[in-house]
């Protein structure tokens, strides 16, 4: 390392393998196939898979007319294909690959944008499909162990690849801890899916508005991925632990 920095410091030579971030495609399938449940069937027509359910439920006009509201497959097997095979609206895309610098549809692109903004934080912390693959990548590992050093070494195994140090063992043994007693005392409200949206237009001959009820027909027969309804407060405990791994730049960048 000391003679890189000596010899090749700005990396002109190639002397080492260049750091740089995961695409938007490349991060939402290694956060699914951490947990196992990426499928990786190859070909066939685009799939859908789940996206915010603000933006998939907001009105998108098209031809004079309100399009349909976008519906995920009902499987968890049909949505989480590689996002290769995501089928693309150039009316609605999905924020979180959208703020990972992910090309938009409606023009070429020779060159993707690499861009470090605050909404990334946001959308990787706080965005659903990140605490649904934390609680699900939880789930399969107090599943698997038996205790709560040993659940936390191998979160810290499949996430950044490697063992904590003994100072990185202690400060997450003391924060899931905290957390299990948190959540024991504050146990979550189940949040049902949608199973209608309501629209609204301007009638383009008379100018009078008017609205009608759209139903959600995949929904009867959705099948969720797991919730934090669904598990104990030691799983949400660590799915926290989980949340902040794949938030971190060990993950996130390639080296």
């Amino acid at each position: 390392a000391e003679r890189v920095q000596t010899v090749d410091p700005r990396n002109r030579l190639l002397s080492h393998f260049p750091t740089r971030r995961m695409t938007a495609e490349q991060l939402r399938d290694s956060l699914l196939a951490l947990t196992g449940e990426l499928n990786p069937e190859m070909g066939g027509p685009g799939v859908f898979p789940e996206i915010n359910w603000e933006v998939a439920l907001q009105p998108r006009h098209i031809m004079g007319s309100v399009a349909p509201a976008y519906q995920p497959m009902p499987l968890p097997r049909q949505r989480n294909r590689r996002t290769l095979y995501a089928f693309r609206y150039r009316t609605l895309s999905d924020p979180m690959l959208e703020v990972f610098n992910r090309p938009g549809s409606e023009s070429s692109c020779e060159r993707r944008d690499e861009t470090t903004v605050t909404p990334q934080a946001f959308a990787l912390f706080n965005g659903q499909f990140t605490h649904d693959r934390a609680l699900a990548l939880a789930h399969d590992i107090i599943q698997n162990t038996k205790t709560q050093e040993d659940a936390v070494q191998n979160a810290f195994l499949q996430v950044v690849l490697r063992k904590p140090e003994s100072s990185e063992l202690q400060l997450a043994l003391k924060h899931v801890q905290q957390m299990q007693s948190y959540h024991e005392q504050h146990p979550p409200q189940k949040i049902p899916l949608p199973r209608e949206v309501k629209r609204e237009m301007i009638e383009e001959l008379t100018g009078e508005s008017f609205s009608w009820t759209e139903k959600l027909d995949l929904s009867e027969n959705y099948v969720q991925d797991l919730k934090p309804w669904d598990v104990d407060a030691a799983t949400r405990a660590l799915a926290e632990l989980c949340l902040v791994l794949m938030n971190s730049n060990e993950f996130i960048y390639l080296r």
